[in-house]
């Protein structure tokens, strides 16, 4: 007789339906903004503006600016934390640990730009890149999904999701790929586009 199998978890998100929608949604709502931004009247509701051609969307520079500055996040989360916090129980009975040192990871870019600042980096220039990055920011988190997919179908049963198929914390070794996707680039990234645009405001402004 074959075992029986017990309930089947929730689906989160609305299910297979929901999550294509937001994986449709997220990035048109970003880019319907940054196009409203970019137009004269800078209306938010009113009619979405074409999205431009891809020789505006992409940009080498773009690209390199955003892989350096992935980079630069990933080798401050693996500094020494001065705090490590352990995980919920997992199916295993283990628990995995997360370095606390994000605030750190936010002081040490926020000194690195001053310094950038002081030999001349074009901080008030970033707000004219914001198209052509989160064109590459939004290319590449497709292509890193893609990934995690992938790394599910061979991850332990033990490290699944609940749901089903795919990794509750993915990582490799002690990086993990969640909590450092979504906290270290766009939050502190989202300081520096404001600081940014602050700058370009007083340029435009003369003050």
């Amino acid at each position: 007789m074959a075992p029986t199998q017990g309930p089947r978890a929730p689906l989160e998100f609305g299910g297979p339906l929901g999550a294509a929608a937001l994986l449709l949604l997220l990035p048109a709502t970003m880019f319907h903004l940054l196009l409203a931004a970019r137009s004269g009247p800078a209306r938010l509701l009113g009619p979405p503006a074409s999205l431009p051609g891809l020789e505006v969307l992409w940009s080498p520079r773009a690209l390199l600016l955003w892989l350096a500055w992935l980079g630069l996040q990933a080798a401050l989360y693996l500094l020494p934390a001065r705090k490590v916090a352990e995980g919920q129980e997992l199916k295993d009975k283990s628990r995995l640990r997360y370095p606390i040192n994000g605030f750190q990871a936010l002081v040490l870019t926020a000194l690195l730009v001053g310094l950038g600042m002081s030999a001349g980096l074009p901080l008030g220039a970033l707000p004219e890149m914001l198209l052509p990055l989160a064109f590459v920011a939004t290319l590449t988190a497709f292509i890193f999904s893609l990934f995690l997919y992938m790394k599910a179908q061979v991850a332990p049963v033990s490290a699944l999701a609940p749901g089903g198929n795919s990794e509750l914390n993915p990582r490799i070794c002690f990086f993990d790929f969640k909590y450092f996707c979504e906290l270290r680039p766009g939050l502190i990234g989202w300081v520096l586009i404001n600081l940014a645009l602050l700058m370009k405001e007083a340029e435009l402004r003369g003050s």
